[in-house]
């Protein structure tokens, strides 16, 4: 007698077979930020009032920033989407002033930073995309911000599928 194969999505939950599908997009995404900035670290970032929490790291860099982690928000370069909704790049940090005194600068090492808002489809800020790398970057792509904000978009509606199937 053949034993049966029971399928694993037969055994998984809708909610805990869109998480998987969540991680595994989000990930996706972010090799291919790494790839197209050549940058060597990029994460997602939920924003609550205060605070700046890691969802999802690629993180080829070691740069120490951890899924989980949680930072004060004001002290991110991400919170500079709550000032200017549009993607930010800052190929050289050290250089820059306004910039270069940041906490999280010098905590992480962090010499370059792309970043993009995410947004959900009912226009609220969710949080961020971004890539760091403790290397100077050029951003010589004239189709970069554009790519970021396209990637960004795309988070944005995983996490709102996700967030109003559990609504429901």
């Amino acid at each position: 007698m053949i034993p049966s194969v029971t399928s694993a999505q037969s055994l998984l939950s809708a909610d805990e077979r869109a998480a998987i599908a969540e991680i595994e997009a989000s990930t996706s995404i972010l090799q291919l930020v790494t790839r197209l900035t050549g940058m060597r670290f990029a994460g997602l970032a939920k924003f609550t009032d205060q605070e700046w929490v890691v969802c999802s790291v690629h993180d080829t860099a070691e740069m120490g920033i951890q899924v989980d982690d949680v930072l004060d928000l004001e002290t991110t370069l991400c919170s500079e989407f709550f000032i200017n909704p549009q993607t930010l790049f800052i190929p050289q940090i050290s250089q820059n002033g306004r910039f270069a005194t940041r906490p999280v600068v010098k905590q992480f090492a962090i010499e370059s930073y792309a970043g993009a808002p995410i947004f959900l489809p009912d226009g609220r800020l969710f949080g961020a995309l971004c890539a760091l790398d403790s290397r100077a970057m050029l951003f010589e792509d004239p189709n970069l911000p554009e790519t970021l904000s396209l990637f960004a978009r795309l988070i944005g509606c995983i996490f709102y599928a996700n967030l109003t199937a559990a609504d429901h």
